[in-house]
């Protein structure tokens, strides 16, 4: 074979490499770009779906605002205050013995009603919506765990009352579980009907109306001022330390209001109401509930 030929295979050979590795070039530069296309477009998607959810969530702010002006300009007419918020009463558990409950009658313990603080019984009650009183006493322990308590009262129109319990129950069912609705037999400031509370704050209306609960709720629950917001909210009537209204035939109150107190005393402090032996209540015939004494268990609670 010539010196020519060969030469000219030898050129045809390196032609056809380099045509490979071009081609090879090729093929990683298409794939570099495919995956530089599907990063972007992911980014795109991402960044698409972080706009909508900053959108809707500047779009409910917006929209939360024009609810608290149009409420605020409501209020009058509705006799009802501004959400307001009440002295600091402290805290503290009571003790569960017949003289002590006697001795911290409701109406000497908190000097501004319904209370949205003070000293209170060492059980809580159980989410729901009642058609009964329950005892102060009980209900301020719900609330410095983060609780709204919406009460109404004798002369509430009934047509609200019921207005009231169905707004409560989409909250418990939904959103807010951290909600007990009961009458309120105590007069209310300036003659008011319902009065919306949570820990340190309360508003009174002398008409219920929707609006102005949600602005409240909104306002008020799990509020950074309540102690122990952070505890789960109490469904469980199995759980230790949880009254059931629902299991008293009349009204869940407690000395002198009425009732029998049991033996013992309350909790302390640093201790639990969520104590591995469950509280369990009872019915006395005259149709109030009882509240056994608690073991102090090694968790910590309000």
């Amino acid at each position: 074979m010539s010196d020519s030929t060969t030469e000219t295979k030898r050129a045809r050979q390196k032609q056809r490499r380099e045509q490979r590795l071009e081609e090879q070039r090729r093929e990683v530069a298409k794939a570099r770009r495919n995956r530089l296309i599907a990063i972007v477009a992911l980014c795109a998607v991402a960044a698409a779906g972080l706009g909508y959810v900053v959108y809707d969530r500047i779009q409910k702010a917006a929209e939360d605002d024009r609810q608290e002006a149009q409420v605020a300009a409501e209020l009058q007419e509705l006799g009802c205050t501004p959400i307001t918020d009440q002295p600091d009463l402290g805290g503290g558990h009571l003790q569960l013995d017949q003289a002590s409950l006697t001795a911290a009658d409701p109406a000497l313990l908190y000097s501004d009603r319904p209370a949205s603080s003070g000293q209170h019984m060492p059980q809580v009650a159980l989410t729901g919506v009642y058609d009964k009183e329950i005892d102060e006493r009980l209900l301020i322990h719900n609330l410095e765990h983060g609780y709204v308590n919406l009460y109404y009262g004798p002369d509430a129109d009934p047509a609200q009352v019921d207005a009231l319990k169905t707004f409560a129950r989409t909250q418990v069912e939904g959103p807010s579980p951290k909600i007990i609705v009961s009458s309120y037999s105590t007069p209310m400031p300036e003659g008011a009907n319902f009065g919306f509370v949570g820990w340190g704050a309360r508003q009174t209306c002398g008409q219920f109306k929707q609006s102005v609960a949600e602005v409240f709720v909104r306002d008020r629950y799990e509020h950074p001022s309540a102690p122990e917001r952070n505890v789960p909210p109490h469904n469980d009537p199995e759980g230790g330390g949880v009254l059931d209204p629902g299991e008293a035939d009349g009204d869940l109150v407690f000395p002198p209001l009425g009732g029998t107190a049991p033996e013992g005393e309350g909790l302390p402090d640093d201790a639990s109401e969520g104590a591995s032996q469950p509280a369990e209540d009872t019915v006395q015939p005259s149709g109030q509930a009882t509240v056994p004494p608690e073991e102090p268990s090694p968790a910590t609670s309000g």
